[in-house]
């Protein structure tokens, strides 16, 4: 009995230890959340303005000579799986690998290749012998500008060299705190009819009649949107990627919290009842004893 008791108490103060790690998770979780929702916030209408005046210039003569619009048969496909560096975020990354396995078993696995964004990524799938031409890690939680220029940069080269015939980024769509959901995005080669349509979606009724004035001219100001359009799309994935790791992050986190506290409830009881059917053996040797004494 003293030593049920003894290993009860053990497993309520490792219970209680536990519980304060994985509470001060959830609020390091909370606080990297507030800060990338709010950067996600306020780069979403910069990207959707990019994306309607690059719609507005898609028809133009200055789009269809440049190579990033050049249509190509999609026969070598380079797909951006983009997850966590670090794990203790529930079936977020699970969720992002089975969409890529799935994208893989409806396009096929021939000409698809992977470049891998975060830890996770890469260790999931060079085990399994996917073929992977590159790869980013150790972000930390956190967005970086430059690091996102340099991968649009890369991705851009690989297409424009002829390695990949189109450029897929596969990640994860922040909805709500509680709601995020794999998402597969074109990201080269750029297409007319997807960028006039998405700022077509975008733009009011009322605004649809409007026509701009570019200065100097309609070549150089499409030459020059282009490539803020390629660093403001792949730094609002990132954002988009963070921000939903982070909430996924927090929600478990905050389970886990609830499970020891249900856990450590438990204990104490079993625990309680244990000191309780200790002490009542002990008044009835005390008891008995006495009684034996009398006779």
């Amino acid at each position: 009995m003293a030593e049920t008791l003894k290993r009860l108490r053990r497993r309520v103060r490792s219970v209680i230890n536990v519980r304060q790690i994985t509470r001060a998770m959830e609020m390091v979780a909370a606080a990297k959340l507030r800060r990338t929702q709010g950067i996600l916030k306020a780069g979403r209408p910069y990207a959707r303005k990019l994306q309607e005046l690059l719609g507005r210039l898609a028809a133009s003569e200055a789009a269809s000579a440049h190579p990033l619009f050049e249509p190509r048969e999609a026969g070598r496909t380079t797909l951006v799986v983009f997850a966590s560096d670090r794990g203790l975020c529930g079936a977020f990354n699970s969720n992002l690998f089975s969409a890529a396995e799935r994208y893989a078993l409806e396009r096929g696995r021939e000409g698809l290749e992977l470049y891998c964004v975060g830890r996770k990524s890469l260790a999931y799938f060079s085990k399994r012998g996917w073929p992977i031409c590159g790869s980013m890690t150790d972000f930390s939680g956190n967005i970086d500008l430059e690091r996102s220029n340099r991968l649009g940069a890369e991705l851009k080269e690989r297409y424009l060299a002829g390695h990949t015939d189109e450029v897929l980024l596969l990640y994860s769509a922040f909805v709500s705190t509680a709601r995020f959901r794999p998402a597969v995005e074109r990201f080269l080669n750029l297409e007319r009819e997807a960028l006039m349509s998405g700022a077509a979606d975008r733009r009011p009724d009322r605004r649809a009649a409007i026509d701009y004035i570019f200065e100097p001219s309609v070549r150089e100001v499409f030459d020059s949107l282009v490539p803020r359009y390629l660093q403001a799309k792949i730094y609002i994935t990132f954002a988009e990627q963070l921000t939903s790791e982070h909430s996924a992050r927090m929600l478990a986190m905050h389970s886990a919290t609830e499970n020891c506290q249900e856990l450590r409830d438990s204990l104490t009881l079993r625990l309680n009842k244990a000191r309780q059917a200790s002490i009542t053996k002990e008044l009835l040797d005390i008891v008995g004893g006495a009684e034996a004494l009398r006779g």
